[in-house]
């Protein structure tokens, strides 16, 4: 599957979105980062199995969303989703704030791991004399190690 497909055809990446997909490509490969896949799909595709702990909205949100980018393994089994961090310092979007409240959730009952990137982490990352990178980020946040091994089975 290209990693710019979505179900609706080519989606549009912004200028942050194309740099984050150069560095997670370059850092997992090409046929490892997919962009703009649905959150039920990421999910396994049927969320049935998790009735008990979702409601009828919640099953909703995840039809109708998307993750950012998403990590899978060999198998194409989802492993990660990477996105930016909704900057709610000018103002609170609603829609951010209830992925923000949806999403992490649904990841980890599906053994998905979520990471989010900061616009400032994404700065210092892209600068050249800058002090992190992928690298450093996914130490900081669950440990590379951690990271590498999940994606690999």
């Amino acid at each position: 599957m290209p990693a710019f497909c979505d179900t609706t055809g080519m989606a549009e990446m912004s200028l942050n979105e194309a740099q984050l997909f150069r560095l997670l490509v370059g850092f997992f490969g090409k046929d490892r980062v997919l962009f703009s896949m649905s959150v039920r799909a990421v999910c396994g595709g049927d969320l049935s199995g998790l009735t008990h702990s979702l409601d009828e909205e919640t099953k909703a949100w995840a039809e109708r969303n998307r993750c950012l980018f998403t990590v899978v393994d060999y198998a194409d089994d989802p492993k990660m989703v990477v996105e930016f961090e909704p900057d709610f310092s000018s103002y609170i979007e609603v829609e951010q704030l209830e992925r923000k409240s949806r999403l992490p959730g649904l990841l980890k009952a599906n053994g998905v791991q979520y990471l989010t990137i900061t616009g400032k982490e994404m700065d210092e990352i892209l600068d050249p004399n800058g002090t992190i990178d992928l690298v450093d980020l996914l130490k900081d946040r669950f440990g590379i190690e951690d990271a590498v091994e999940s994606l690999d089975e």
